[in-house]
């Protein structure tokens, strides 16, 4: 394997902890091709909830900024770190708003081949939530979470720093050691679903959900690498099956 790529990603509206976190990183891995981008710093604008990424495709969005910049960064990475301060015990607006904006890679996932980790940065709670938020959406996304880090950075002590020294080396390491093996954990049934559903939905209304008929149209299993049984491909299927029942029955 050649040097490794690893995109981080920022969602700090300035360059405080978070960003201090990630350069340390940068710096205490010098043999890894690391490229930071903080959200702040690129110019994405407010999601408008059109919905015309999802219906129609992404190349359909009105907004015409850095957008597609950061995911073609993230495609050509070999693993992309999540990091957010916490506010009000989630992530930030900046890295909701990507969030939103990339959110049509959750109708169409196209991470399966790439690992993600989670940064969440605070000063006492809200680190785990941050984190299950942000995973949450990236295992839609296709990603596989392996590593997650929550950082409480409250006195700045030498004993505080020494000791969040140790759990940043230790989430990366764990992080960069999965990348290397390219060993997936196991997809999470949630995940299998929500692909068969999609696929159904999209059946069902080929002229609405246009942009994921032409996405699901020609795939009969989920593009992922991991052994899965034909047990819980079938469960998977009849869960989703139910829930578009469900739903057509009052509409």
């Amino acid at each position: 394997m050649g040097k490794l790529k690893i995109l981080a990603i920022g969602g700090s509206p300035k360059k405080g902890n978070t960003f201090s976190v990630l350069n340390l990183i940068k710096e205490n891995y010098p043999d890894i091709d690391l490229k930071i981008i903080m959200l702040k710093d690129m110019n994405l604008e407010l999601c408008l909830g059109c919905y015309s990424c999802i219906r129609l495709g992404e190349e359909n969005c009105p907004l015409k900024d850095d957008r597609d910049t950061i995911i073609n960064e993230m495609l050509d990475s070999d693993g992309v770190v999540f990091a957010s301060p916490v506010y009000v015990n989630s992530a930030t607006s900046l890295m909701k708003n990507f969030i939103e904006r990339t959110g049509y890679e959750g109708h169409r996932p196209r991470f399966y081949d790439k690992f993600a980790m989670t940064l969440a940065v605070c000063g006492m709670f809200g680190a785990k939530e941050t984190n299950q938020f942000m995973s949450d959406i990236l295992t839609s996304y296709g990603f596989d979470v392996v590593s997650s880090l929550e950082l409480q950075v409250a006195t700045k002590t030498e004993k505080e720093t020494l000791y969040n020294h140790k759990l940043i080396v230790e989430a990366f390491d764990s992080f960069i050691d999965k990348i290397e093996k390219g060993e997936r954990t196991p997809l999470p049934m949630g995940q299998l679903v929500r692909f068969n559903l999609f696929k159904l939905i999209s059946e069902h209304k080929q002229d609405y959900f246009k942009a994921d008929y032409q996405y699901y149209k020609d795939k009969s299993d989920l593009p992922y690498d991991g052994k899965i049984s034909s047990v819980k491909k079938k469960l998977a299927y009849a869960q989703a099956g139910k829930m578009l029942n469900d739903f057509m029955k009052v509409r």
